[in-house]
């Protein structure tokens, strides 16, 4: 099936669009933009230049993909990149910006599901079926691990980590590190429980997310030093690959973690 580009849109001459797509009425695709087969952009899309978009994608009303950083350190006139998988859905009024540093970019996976009004700043990495729900913010230079889960309205301090099939809570204030597996809510955002649905939904056994709850509780649970704790995990789980997963994220920490609180372990003895 042809590609449809309504009358009303505007696509540079060196933008290359693929086969079976649609862009609506209004949009603008800037130069040096590649959009993979079957995307729809549906109307008032906004494509900045050097911005890939994968295959079967669908963009809504009013995104802003690949547009300069919002950082006082971008330098007008660098070229940077933004990277957008394949099959992702993304709604009204998201924003996803790109790097800032020459060459640099931001990466989004395939299969996230990015919902109204989110955002994603510069030189960010988000990996494969992630969700950011409503008028969530993610700032510059955070991860999101494949599965995660972040909650509407939260806000994620630059350079942190959220780790794989990990869940923050709405209106969650994320300041440090949320290790794999794992639940974070408050403000500031503390690791509460393992994130047991989020596992089972994303195909973890039970043998899997009980194996994570037991790490959870020796890293956190226990009158020891976390030092003491890791040593213990590496000891009695240090085969196990997602161990090892949430192992490497405290090892890999710059901003440190979000700590369980005394809240927390009121939660636990009920989970």
């Amino acid at each position: 099936m042809a590609t449809q580009i309504d009358t009303q849109a505007v696509v540079h001459p060196s933008a290359a669009v693929g086969t079976n797509c649609t862009i609506g009425p209004f949009c603008t695709i800037g130069p040096n933009v590649v959009i993979g087969d079957d995307t729809v952009l549906q109307s008032h899309v906004v494509v900045g230049a050097d911005t890939s978009i994968g295959r079967e994608c669908n963009v809504f009303p009013f995104v802003t993909l690949g547009l300069a950083a919002q950082d006082l350190k971008y330098v007008p006139g660098t070229i940077t990149y933004t990277e957008i998988g394949d099959r992702n859905l993304i709604r009204e009024f998201v924003s996803i910006h790109a790097g800032t540093e020459e060459g640099s970019k931001t990466v989004v996976g395939n299969d996230c599901a990015l919902l109204a009004q989110s955002h994603i700043a510069h030189n960010c990495d988000v990996g494969n079926h992630v969700i950011i729900s409503h008028s969530a913010s993610v700032g510059g230079h955070v991860t999101l691990g494949d599965h995660a889960n972040i909650g509407s309205m939260s806000a994620i301090h630059q350079f942190c980590h959220v780790g794989r099939a990990a869940m923050i809570a709405g209106m969650a204030r994320v300041v440090q590190d949320v290790l794999p597996f794992t639940i974070a809510e408050g403000f500031p955002a503390h690791m509460r429980v393992i994130n047991k649905v989020g596992m089972d939904r994303a195909g973890y056994t039970a043998e899997q997310i009980s194996e994570v709850r037991k790490v959870f509780r020796t890293l956190f649970m226990r009158e020891m030093r976390l030092e003491e704790g890791v040593r213990q995990v590496r000891e009695d789980f240090g085969e196990s690959e997602n161990v090892k997963l949430m192992l490497e994220a405290i090892d890999g920490s710059q901003r440190g973690l979000a700590r369980p609180d005394s809240a927390t372990f009121e939660i636990n003895l009920g989970d």
